[in-house]
């Protein structure tokens, strides 16, 4: 009882109680799937995935939307003014893409149309889209504050801005599913009547019911993403980044925070990061995490690689890594068509190919690390 009261107390004055984050354990064992798992292309700018009705496999990269061949090439299917945010297939096989503060729907046709604002406020960071099987458009708008590039400085300034709505592209209706969320970053209608999104702030996967959200996964070890919907039930989720306790620790101090902020360049903030260990002026890089170059095994890791697949009732089923010092790090897509799983690295700029039998096979053997 007390503890439940010093913790309500801290939490109204801003304060932290802990710095501990969940670890990686159960089914989020460390493992080497995502490390050694097979890349299908490689290419700078990669940022998101989606199925074609034709079965394509289609990616948003740079300014532009391609088309992967079986070996890896890449060719487009339509190019825009600015990159890419995000990207999804509607139920009649229409291209909807995120720009930013736009969403273009019926890309590369004739008929594209471009939205700007939806439900009376402007689009300021849309960084996923989700096809619902009656039509609709799902938009998570990140933050209200920041686009989405600057997606850092809305969690060093603890942003609660950010969105979820749902679009009408027949009829142009929107309404606002969930507002006052903590970074939205993924959206999934499963197939019934629920609605998923990712609150990366928040490290949960919030059910939307009646206009409020309410927990279907929390206490995430990282920074959930983007979903996708998993053959048999359920889905993947990727998460961009793991937690730590120095991130944490510098979340709950405000005037470093704000210092760090001003003075230093946003690519050595003591922050989450897409990718690390090529530049030594990055935070925690020294003696305590490495020693004569060498990375140590309990380093707190700054970037990080990984995909966890739940089932029908957010029970974690098994999990893709790749650990502290490997390549394939800032997972934000996943994509899955028929055998084959594709997982999309922001960090390494590569899209994986793997066999799901083969990751099915190993999680029941108890074989992944």
């Amino acid at each position: 009882m007390f503890d439940a009261i010093t913790t309500l107390f801290s939490s109204a004055l801003g304060r932290r109680s802990s710095l501990s984050v969940p670890i990686l354990d159960g089914a989020l064992k460390p493992n080497n799937l995502l490390e050694q798992a097979p890349v299908l292309a490689e290419h700078p700018g990669l940022e998101d995935l989606a199925i074609g009705p034709d079965g394509a496999l289609l990616a948003a990269c740079g300014d532009a939307v391609v088309r992967v061949a079986a070996d890896g090439a890449l060719a487009p299917v339509a190019t825009f003014d600015r990159p890419v945010t995000a990207l999804a297939v509607l139920a009649d096989g229409t291209l909807a893409v995120g720009l930013g503060n736009a969403v273009v729907v019926g890309a590369g046709g004739a008929g594209a149309r471009t939205v700007a604002s939806l439900d009376g406020k402007p689009l300021v960071a849309v960084n996923a889209l989700h096809a619902a099987a009656d039509g609709a458009l799902l938009v998570s708008d990140g933050s209200a504050t920041r686009p989405y590039p600057q997606w850092s400085h809305d969690l060093m300034e603890k942003g609660r801005t950010g969105r979820l709505v749902r679009y009408e592209p027949a009829g142009g209706a929107a309404l606002t599913l969930a507002a006052g969320l903590g970074y939205a970053f993924g959206a999934l209608a499963d197939g019934g009547r629920r609605v998923l999104v990712s609150e990366s702030w928040r490290h949960q996967v919030g059910l939307v019911e009646g206009g409020r959200t309410r927990p279907a996964v929390s206490a995430l070890p990282g920074y959930p993403c983007r979903m996708t919907a998993a053959a048999g039930g359920g889905f993947w989720l990727s998460l961009f980044a793991c937690r730590t306790q120095l991130v944490e620790f510098v979340l709950g101090e405000t005037d470093y925070r704000r210092d760090m902020m001003r003075t230093v360049d946003p690519k050595y903030w003591v922050a989450p990061a897409l990718s690390s260990g090529e530049d030594f002026r990055e935070p925690l890089q020294g003696g305590s995490v490495k020693q004569m170059g060498i990375l140590k095994p309990w380093a707190p890791p700054r970037s990080y690689g990984l995909v966890v697949r739940f089932d029908a009732d957010f029970n974690p089923r098994y999990s893709l890594h790749s650990r502290t010092g490997g390549r394939h790090h800032g997972v934000v897509a996943v994509a899955e068509r028929g055998d084959d799983l594709f997982v999309l690295s922001k960090g390494a700029g590569r899209i994986l190919r793997l066999g799901i039998a083969e990751i099915e096979a190993a999680a029941s053997q108890g074989v992944m690390a």
